[in-house]
């Protein structure tokens, strides 16, 4: 993986969302629930994200990532990277973000601190898994991130991919604006808004 990729791409994710997430309303998912989250046909390139499942308590939280299109870790090395960005702070910017990218022969995973000054830290490095060659998933410690009085945190999918048909980068965001909220432990009906109709419990595969 190319440093100066990810540094390229970076800024650009992070101006998009800053825009977004004081404009958008979020959408927040009941805890202990299997969370498929559709996305449309809608970009360009190999990583046109399909659907996103999120198991907030599969210990630690996973995501899963199904893109319309199969590849191989051989075809995106330096040119695709998946992303699931993380609000832990509830102040409208990503906190940290987990980097999903190819070193030409396998999947790598890492989890990284944005800090509101200097550059992003590296924490760790996470397992990645693959159930097809059209999906990728990752395990992120959530838990150890938030604050002591936090009771929610906000995610969000984003993949990129540089290629012959996307000569500037084609990016894909799920949600299109703004980001999930997850509530921590057990939500208080009143104040969980009504999802969008593209979010429902997801049934299996």
């Amino acid at each position: 993986m190319s440093g100066s990729a990810v540094r390229r791409i970076i800024p650009f994710l992070f101006a998009a969302a800053t825009v977004v997430a004081v404009t958008a309303a979020a959408l927040a998912f009941a805890a202990g629930t299997r969370a498929q989250v559709d996305d449309p046909n809608d970009a360009k390139g190999t990583l046109d994200v399909r659907r996103v499942w999120f198991e907030p308590e599969a210990g630690p939280p996973r995501w899963t990532v199904l893109t319309f299109a199969d590849w191989e870790p051989a075809q995106i090395p330096d040119r695709g990277f998946v992303f699931v960005f993380l609000d832990t702070a509830g102040d409208a910017k990503d906190d940290y973000y987990v980097l999903i990218s190819s070193n030409g022969r396998r999947l790598v995973g890492s989890l990284w601190r944005d800090p509101k000054h200097g550059a992003d830290v590296r924490m760790r490095a996470l397992a990645v898994t693959r159930d097809s060659t059209s999906s990728v998933a990752v395990k992120v410690p959530v838990g150890a991130l938030l604050g002591p009085f936090r009771t929610s945190y906000g995610w969000r999918v984003v993949t990129t991919f540089t290629g012959p048909v996307c000569r500037a980068t084609c990016v894909d965001q799920i949600p299109d604006d703004g980001a999930f909220q997850q509530p921590v432990g057990t939500p208080t009906p009143t104040d969980t808004p009504t999802p969008s109709p593209s979010v429902v419990e997801g049934r299996g595969r």
